[in-house]
């Protein structure tokens, strides 16, 4: 049983379990990512070394050779191969701290929608666990699967809206829809009707020209 610090969804958390148990890590770190690169609303699994995460977010992030800031086109890369093509003094840096913590290797996924990255995930290995042989290779494999499985259920994007003509409150509905809530769920969130929230649903298929929830989520996925 894996404890989890921070909310997630199912599919978030299934990704997460998945990428953890594939490449046998210790832990992982889900976050989102905002538009100005800045990382927010961190779910990590039980296994991140106590203080890390304290330590990372009062100023080691700015140190971080794996910060989305530094993915370029890459959608995934690891702390090991990174640092030996390019070891600069702030990448030994981090390096140095997260040793000291017990971590012996991260390998940081990237996930992106509409060409922006939006949200990350990071395993990581403790210097007691058996890193696989052939990890870039596994990564390869499950990138998209973990990518297309946590962007669908996060948020649109701010410009969906306009691009469909959604209202504030379809919006949300919408939002709610992308995280797998029910309509019961998504009526308990916005204290509205059950009624209420059937009548969203069908003005927003009839907006976005779909027929089903998954056909919402797929579009707001989708690059445009």
């Amino acid at each position: 049983m894996i404890a989890w610090l921070g909310r997630s969804d199912p599919a978030t958390t299934q990704a997460a379990q998945f990428a953890r148990g594939i490449l046998e890590g210790c832990a992982t770190a889900f976050y989102e990512v905002d538009s100005d690169l800045n990382l927010n609303r961190f779910v990590l699994s039980s296994g991140v070394p106590s203080g890390f995460h304290d330590q990372y977010l009062a100023g080691m992030n700015r140190l971080d050779p794996l910060h989305p800031r530094s993915a370029t086109n890459q959608p995934f890369a690891r702390l090991s191969v990174t640092i030996g093509q390019c070891a600069t003094k702030e990448a030994l840096t981090y390096r140095t701290f997260a040793g000291q913590c017990g971590i012996a290797d991260i390998i940081e996924f990237f996930f992106r929608r509409n060409d922006r990255i939006v949200a990350g995930m990071s395993v990581l290995w403790g210097s007691g666990c058996r890193i696989p042989d052939g990890t870039m290779n596994i990564a390869e494999k499950i990138h998209d699967y973990l990518e297309f499985n946590v962007t669908s259920r996060l948020a649109p994007s701010p410009d969906e809206p306009a691009r469909y003509g959604l209202t504030s409150r379809e919006l949300e509905v919408v939002e709610l829809l992308c995280c797998g809530r029910t309509n019961r769920e998504i009526g308990e969130c916005l204290n509205i009707g059950l009624a209420t929230v059937k009548t969203h649903l069908i003005h927003i298929f009839e907006k976005l020209g779909v027929e089903t929830r998954s056909a919402v989520v797929a579009l707001m996925s989708r690059p445009h």
